[in-house]
C-alpha cells in the first residue's frame, strides 16, 4: 500500500519530464561512439606497435566500462608483450596504464605499481594530457581504497594537467565524490558542476551521464531534493537512450531514495524494482544490493512488511553471492598476478639480453677504435704505407673515436635532461661546439705527427738504400 505524495509532486514530475524530453529531443540526432577494437587492429602484425597499442588501450577502456574484466586482463597481458617493441614513452605509458586498469579493483597495490611506471614514461613524453590521465587513475585507486585525502591530492594534480574534455570530465567527477566523502559538500557540488562540459552527448554519452549523476548526488547530499531529482532523471534518460547499463541501476536507486525522502514510497518501490531488474540483467551484484536495500526501506514505509521481509531475504542471498564472487575474484586475481609476474620476469630477461648485446657492441666498437689506432702507429713507422693513406686512416680513426664518445654520452644526457628534446638539442649543440674545434686540432696534430714520422722513416729507408747502392761499386772495384 503506497502512501500519498506531496500535493506539489504531480506538477514537479510533469516539469521534470518536460525538461528531460526537451533535452533528449536536442540530443537524439547524434549517434554513439564505439571504442571496442572490433577490427582486431591490436593483433594486426602489419601495423606499427604504437598503433596496435593505441587500439589495445581503447579496447581495454571500453571493456572496463562494459564490465568485461577478463577481456581487460587479456588485453593487459597483450600490452605487456608489446612493451619491448615500444620505444616511445607515450606508447609505454599506455601499456602500463592498460595493465593498471586490469588489476585496480582486485589488487590496488599492483595497480599503483604500474601507474608509477606509467607516470615515469608520461613525464618523459612531455604530454600534459597523458600525465594528467595517469594522475587521475592514481587518484581513483586511492579513492577506491578509501584514502580520500590522498585521492584528492592526485586528482588536483590531474586537474592541473588534463586538457581533453573527456579527462577533465572524469577528473571533476571523481573529485566531487572524494570531496563529498570527506564532508566538503560545497566543493563537491562545485566540482560536479565543473564536470558538465560535454557539448554533444553522443561524443561521450557515459561522461555526460556520469556528470549528471554526480551533480544529482551533490545536490542530494546538500538536501536540495528538487535539483537532485532533476539531474537523476536526466541521468536515467541518457542511460536509457545510449544503453549505459553500468550507471543505470545506481541512478534509479538514487532517484528512489529522493522519492522515499519525499514520502513517495510507491514511487521509490517502482524505481527500486526497475533498478533490481537492470542490475540482474547485467549481473551487477553491488547495484542489486543497493536496489534491494532501497526496496526494503520503501516497503517498510508503505506498510508492506511481507514484501520488506522478502527484499531483506533477497538482499541476504545477494550478499552471500557477492561474497562468493569476491572469493572467486581473489583466486582469479592470484592467477592473473602470477601471469603478470611471469611477464615481468620474461621482460626483465629480454631487457638483460638486450643490455648485454648493447654492451658487447660497445666493446667491439672500442676494440676497433683501439686496434685502428695501434695499426696507425705501426704503419707510421714503416715505409710501406704512404703519407696520404696514413692521413685518411687517421681521419677515419678520429671520426670513429668522437662518434663513440657521442654514443656513450647520449644515454647519460637523456637521463639528465629527462629526454626533453629542447634540452637534448642544447646539450648536443654545446658538446658539438667543444668537439668540432678539438677534432680539427687533433686531426691536424695527429696527422702531422704521424705523417712526419712516416716521412722520417721513409727518408731513413731511402738514405740506407742510397748508402747500400753507393757501397756496392766500391766493393766491386776491390
Amino acid at each position: 500500500m503506497g502512501t500519498k505524495g506531496h500535493p506539489a509532486q504531480p506538477f514537479r514530475y510533469t516539469l521534470i519530464a518536460v525538461l528531460v524530453l526537451s533535452w533528449l529531443a536536442g540530443s537524439a540526432q547524434y549517434g554513439g561512439m564505439a571504442t571496442l577494437d572490433t577490427l582486431d587492429v591490436r593483433h594486426d602484425l602489419t601495423k606499427p606497435a604504437a598503433v596496435r597499442m593505441e587500439a589495445a588501450k581503447n579496447h581495454a577502456v571500453a571493456c572496463l566500462y562494459a564490465g568485461r574484466a577478463e577481456e581487460v586482463r587479456i588485453t593487459a597481458l597483450f600490452a605487456l608483450d608489446l612493451v619491448l617493441e615500444l620505444k616511445h614513452d607515450t606508447a609505454l605509458t599506455k601499456a602500463y596504464l592498460v595493465t593498471s586498469l586490469s588489476c585496480k579493483e582486485s589488487d590496488p597495490g599492483k595497480a599503483l605499481e604500474y601507474l608509477y611506471k606509467a607516470l615515469d614514461h608520461a613525464e618523459l613524453s612531455g604530454d600534459a594530457d597523458l600525465i594528467g590521465w595517469v594522475e587521475k587513475e592514481t587518484g581513483i585507486v586511492f579513492k577506491q581504497m578509501g584514502q580520500y585525502r590522498e585521492a584528492i591530492r592526485w586528482l588536483k594534480k590531474s586537474e592541473a594537467h588534463v586538457v581533453s574534455t573527456v579527462e577533465r570530465n572524469r577528473t571533476a567527477c571523481h573529485l566531487s565524490e572524494a570531496y563529498a566523502a570527506v564532508g566538503l559538500l560545497d566543493s563537491a557540488l562545485q566540482q560536479a558542476q565543473g564536470s558538465n562540459i560535454t557539448d554533444k552527448v553522443a561524443d561521450d554519452p557515459y561522461g555526460y551521464a556520469r556528470s549528471q549523476f554526480v551533480i544529482g548526488k551533490a545536490y542530494a547530499a546538500k538536501g536540495e531534493s528538487d535539483m537532485a531529482e532533476l539531474f537523476f532523471q536526466k541521468t536515467i534518460a541518457v542511460c536509457d537512450s545510449f544503453r549505459i547499463a553500468r550507471l543505470m541501476p545506481y541512478a534509479l536507486v538514487s532517484l528512489g531514495r529522493v522519492r522515499l525522502d519525499a514520502q513517495d514510497a510507491s514511487g521509490a518501490i517502482g524505481l527500486g524494482r526497475r533498478a533490481l531488474a537492470e542490475a540482474e540483467r547485467t549481473d551487477n551484484l553491488p547495484a542489486a544490493l543497493e536496489a534491494t536495500g532501497l526496496l526494503e526501506l520503501a516497503y517498510h514505509a508503505a506498510g508492506n512488511a511481507d514484501s520488506a521481509y522478502v527484499s531483506l531475504k533477497l538482499r541476504s542471498t545477494l550478499q552471500d553471492s557477492l561474497f562468493s564472487v569476491q572469493a572467486l575474484s581473489k583466486v582469479e586475481s592470484m592467477r592473473f598476478g602470477q601471469q603478470l609476474k611471469e611477464k615481468e620476469e620474461e621482460q626483465a630477461r629480454l631487457e638483460a639480453l638486450e643490455e648485454r648485446s648493447r654492451n658487447i657492441q660497445f666493446g667491439i666498437i672500442a676494440l676497433i677504435v683501439i686496434t685502428l689506432g695501434i695499426f696507425l702507429l705501426i704503419f707510421s713507422r714503416t715505409a710501406v704505407v704512404g703519407a696520404k693513406a696514413i692521413k685518411n686512416l687517421s681521419l677515419i680513426a678520429l671520426l670513429l673515436f668522437f662518434e663513440f664518445i657521442n654514443l656513450l654520452v647520449h644515454p647519460l644526457l637523456g637521463e639528465i635532461t629527462h629526454h626533453s628534446p629542447l634540452l637534448m638539442l642544447l646539450c648536443m649543440a654545446a658538446i658539438a661546439g667543444l668537439l668540432i674545434p678539438l677534432h680539427h686540432r687533433m686531426e691536424h696534430l695527429i696527422t702531422n705527427m704521424l705523417v712526419s714520422k712516416n716521412n722520417r722513416v721513409r727518408l731513413d729507408a731511402a738514405r740506407r738504400t742510397i748508402e747500400e747502392l753507393e757501397a756496392r761499386p766500391s766493393e766491386a772495384t776491390e
